[in-house]
C-alpha cells in the first residue's frame, strides 16, 4: 500500500528534478513463484524507456538516472516484498518507488512530466486506517487497506505498560506478579486493585495521546479492537475524534481472517461513503460559485496559474489526454493543491474529470 506521508515527501523531491522524467508501472505479485516474474517485467519496461530517452534526449542528460533505475533490478529484498502493483519514478538524481494496492500497466512514460494518477488513488486513500488491538497493558497495531491487514511496528509508541512505566523504586519491598489486570504488575505496598486500575488508566491515556500524534502525522483514522470491557474503558478516556465509530469487540487473535475482513469492510464503508459525500458537497458548492473547470484547456490554464485546489482525474486517462493531465497534476502539486484519481464509473458519477478552483 502507498504510505501517503512518505509519498508526499518523495514527490516533493521528484518535482524538483531537471531534465527528462521517467515513469514505470508494472503489476506485481506478493507470493513465490509468481513474484519471480516481476523483475523481468520491470526490466522490459526499463528497456523501452531507455529507447525513448535515447531517441529524444542526449545521453548525458539521463545516463546517471538510467543507472539508478537499473540498480533496482539487483535489490533482491525489494522484489521479495512487492504488492499488487509497482510504480517507479525517476528524474535527475532522484528516484522513488511506490507499492500499489492494485495492478497498473505494464507501461512507461518518458517526457517532461511524470505519470501521476495511479499514485494518487482517492479510494485507496479513504480505504486506509490503523487497527489497534488493545489489551489492559499492551497493544498491537495493524495497517488496513483494500488489500488486507498487515501488522506494523511503531517504534515511537511504547507497546506495553512495563515499557512506559519502568521507574519503580528498586529499593522498595515491591515484587512482581501476574494478575487478571496488568501483566508483570508490581505488587506489595501498591498491589491494591485501585492501583492496578490507575496503572491501566495511565497507559490508556498515554495511548490516546500517541494515537492522536499518529493521526496528525498520517491523516489515517483508527479502528479499535479488544474485549468489550477494555474498549469501554478506553473509550471513556479517549479524546480524539479520529476513532471510527465501529469497533471489533474481541481480540484479533480470537478471529479468523475472513471474519476480520468482513468486520473491517463494514466499519470502513460508512467512512468511505462520508468522504465521497463530502466531496460531492464540495463539488456542488464549487459549481454554485462558478469555481469548476472541466474543459481540458481551462483546467490546464487554471493549474498553471495556481488556482486549482483539487484536481480529479481518471486513474487510467485517455491516451490523447494523458500528457495534459500529467502536466496539470504536477502544477497542482507544486502549488499546494491536491490530486485524486478515481475509476471511470466513480468519476463519471461525480461529473467527470474536473478542477475545483480556489478563485
Amino acid at each position: 500500500m502507498i504510505d501517503l506521508n512518505k509519498r508526499d515527501t518523495q514527490m516533493a523531491e521528484l518535482l524538483k528534478a531537471q531534465g527528462p522524467r521517467v515513469s514505470i508501472f508494472i503489476p506485481t505479485h506478493r507470493a513465490f513463484p509468481d513474484n519471480r516474474r516481476d523483475p523481468i517485467a520491470y526490466k522490459n519496461q526499463l528497456q523501452e524507456a531507455e529507447a525513448k530517452l535515447a531517441a529524444a534526449y542526449p545521453r548525458r542528460e539521463w545516463q546517471e538516472m538510467l543507472e539508478r533505475l537499473q540498480e533496482l533490478l539487483e535489490d533482491t529484498d525489494f522484489w521479495n516484498h512487492t504488492t499488487e502493483g509497482l510504480a517507479v519514478l525517476a528524474g535527475g538524481n532522484t528516484m522513488a518507488t511506490f507499492r500499489l494496492d492494485a495492478p497498473v500497466g505494464p507501461m512507461n512514460t518518458v517526457g517532461s512530466q511524470y505519470h501521476l494518477p495511479p499514485i494518487y488513488p482517492m479510494l485507496q486513500s479513504i480505504s486506509q486506517a490503523y487497527l489497534a488491538d488493545i489489551s489492559r497493558d499492551r497493544f498491537t497495531v495493524h495497517q488496513v487497506s483494500r488489500e488486507g491487514v498487515e501488522q506494523v511496528e511503531l517504534p515511537d509508541i511504547k507497546a506495553s505498560f512495563p515499557e512506559l512505566f519502568d521507574d519503580f523504586d528498586a529499593g522498595s519491598n515491591l515484587n512482581v506478579g501476574t494478575y487478571s489486570g496488568l501483566i508483570g504488575t508490581h505488587h506489595g505496598h501498591r498491589a491494591r486493585p485501585e492501583e492496578i486500575e490507575k496503572d491501566r488508566e495511565k497507559y490508556f491515556r498515554y495511548l490516546d495521546g500517541a494515537f492522536a500524534k499518529l493521526y496528525r502525522d498520517t491523516g489515517l483514522p483508527l479502528i479499535l479492537a479488544g474485549t468489550q470491557s477494555n474498549l469501554a474503558e478506553f473509550r471513556q478516556l479517549a479524546k480524539g475524534d479520529f476513532y471510527l465509530e465501529g469497533a471489533i469487540e474481541k481480540p484479533l487473535d480470537a478471529m479468523e481472517q475472513k471474519e476480520l475482513q468482513e468486520m473491517l469492510r463494514r466499519i470502513m464503508q460508512p467512512h468511505q461513503e462520508k468522504a465521497l459525500g463530502a466531496l460531492r458537497t464540495t463539488i456542488s458548492n464549487k459549481r454554485k460559485e462558478n469555481r469548476v473547470a472541466a474543459d481540458l484547456g481551462a483546467l490546464r490554464e487554471a493549474a498553471r496559474e495556481g488556482r486549482v485546489e483539487t484536481l480529479l482525474v481518471p486513474g487510467t486517462p485517455k491516451e490523447n489526454e494523458r500528457q495534459a493531465l500529467d502536466e496539470a497534476a504536477e502544477q497542482v502539486l507544486l502549488n499546494g493543491g491536491e490530486v485524486f484519481s478515481l475509476d471511470w464509473d466513480t468519476l463519471d458519477a461525480l461529473g467527470g474529470r474536473m478542477a475545483l478552483l480556489r478563485f
